[in-house]
């Protein structure tokens, strides 16, 4: 939305999806009323339809805005009503004028084969997941509650790597963070913005073999009450760092203790440390401010001194979501259109690569295992790229995948069903 390149790169290939007889759904507005009023329209959607000669076929919706509130995550069951007008999709199409454009054509990208789920550990919608040579931890939602997932029943899952047994405790009501260091594993929940007066806002430390409770501390911090903005946590053996609402934290992973703060210009959207604890990536929203960018900002993993900064897309849209690797970042972010990816260096954050391979807005980037992984839940795609040009290598399809974990030992899969073992391609990087 705020990255014109990107943002011009979406329509051209969706102008091309619609040239080659796809469809899209497209809701003008971009964002959510929080009033009920219509808003401005965007103007995207409809050049693209220009661009790819396709009628644009208006549909009324309504009933929905009851379902699912503005800055609110709770869905409840509504009826909706969805009134389509024909007769006006024929007097809206328009012929394309031909235009040139800058954009190189984008090479295509592996095709996507079956499943690389080799084994499933069924335990119910997982929100994160964390990894240690002997096992995978997984927060999730172990049953829903009247056909939705119940965030007051949150348990933890570890996972042992070898023998695929599963020792589980809680609940941890709206945990949503994992970290694990050499003190054990944290487990972290926000204040719960869709039911102020619930008292969630906590840091746990675990042992992480028998998962038993060994320190418990107020989580520092509070949400951006103009959107909903849920914390965010990474760690290393010896690092932890907390990001929440408009402001950063260095914790003592040990203790849990605040060391250091910082105030940031926007709201943390995602958090990211390279493994040796060297430099620190915050995916920053503008979501409060509409006329503001996104930013990806660099800081020393240790002292938390600011290195970069350098604005990209994802505003208002959940903002950018960053993923260390060893020459810089990989940031994948929805533009309202699509989904983009780009790569950005250590030093400067200057730009090295934009992965275009047809992103949808559920993009997200994994670096793990000397390999970029693109998990695409709107897509239901898992494509594994080269780590320095993300030139994709191979894709998987994949039920509605949403996190990815892995290491040289192996590779894990979250999603609404629980926890998969994955094999993945011989040609994925490794």
């Amino acid at each position: 939305r705020r990255n014109k390149e990107a943002a011009l790169r979406s329509i051209d290939k969706g102008a091309e999806s619609l040239r080659a007889g796809n469809s899209f759904l497209i809701f003008p507005e971009g964002t959510r009323s929080k009033t009920g009023e219509l808003l401005p329209f965007k103007k995207g959607g409809f050049i693209m339809a220009i661009k790819g000669g396709a009628p644009v076929v208006p549909i009324a919706v309504q009933g929905g805005r009851d379902s699912m509130r503005k800055g609110s995550w709770i869905i409840r069951p509504v009826t909706v009503s969805i009134r389509m007008v024909r007769d006006q999709a024929t007097r809206a199409k328009i012929t394309p004028t031909p235009t040139v454009s800058a954009v190189p054509t984008p090479s295509p990208s592996a095709s996507a084969t079956s499943s690389w789920v080799t084994s499933r550990i069924p335990i119910g919608q997982v929100w994160t997941m964390s990894l240690d040579p002997s096992a995978v931890f997984a927060l999730y939602a172990p049953g829903p509650t009247a056909g939705r997932p119940n965030p007051s029943e949150t348990k933890l899952a570890r996972i042992d790597r070898a023998s695929g047994a599963v020792t589980t405790a809680g609940p941890f009501p709206s945990a949503t963070l994992l970290a694990r260091v050499t003190a054990g594993l944290w487990i972290g929940a926000g204040a719960n913005q869709a039911t102020p007066g619930a008292d969630t806002q906590w840091l746990t430390l675990l042992d992480p073999t028998t998962l038993t409770v060994k320190r418990r501390v107020r989580l520092p911090g509070q949400p951006d009450p103009n959107t909903y903005s849920p914390p965010q946590l990474a760690g290393t053996s010896n690092w932890l760092w907390s990001g929440y609402g408009h402001s950063l934290y260095r914790l003592d992973p040990t203790t849990g203790r605040v060391l250091l703060t910082k105030t940031l210009p926007g709201t943390v959207a995602s958090i990211s440390i390279d493994p040796l604890g060297q430099r620190l990536y915050l995916g920053v929203d503008a979501a409060s401010n509409p006329n503001a960018e996104a930013l990806v900002i660099e800081l020393d993993g240790s002292s938390g001194a600011s290195l970069a900064s350098a604005p990209t897309g994802g505003a208002g849209l959940g903002g950018p979501q960053v993923a260390a690797a060893p020459d810089g970042v990989w940031i994948a972010y929805a533009t309202g259109m699509m989904g983009a990816v780009e790569h950005r260096t250590a030093k400067g954050l200057s730009l090295l690569s934009q992965a275009d391979h047809g992103h949808t807005n559920g993009i997200h980037a994994f670096v793990a295992a000397a390999a970029l992984w693109l998990v695409d839940s709107m897509a239901q795609r898992v494509s594994c790229a080269d780590l320095r040009t993300g030139t994709i290598a191979a894709s998987s399809q994949e039920m509605f995948p949403e996190l990815f974990v892995g290491d040289s030992k192996g590779s894990y899969l979250g999603d609404a069903d629980g926890v998969g073992f994955l094999r993945p391609d011989p040609a994925c990087p490794h």
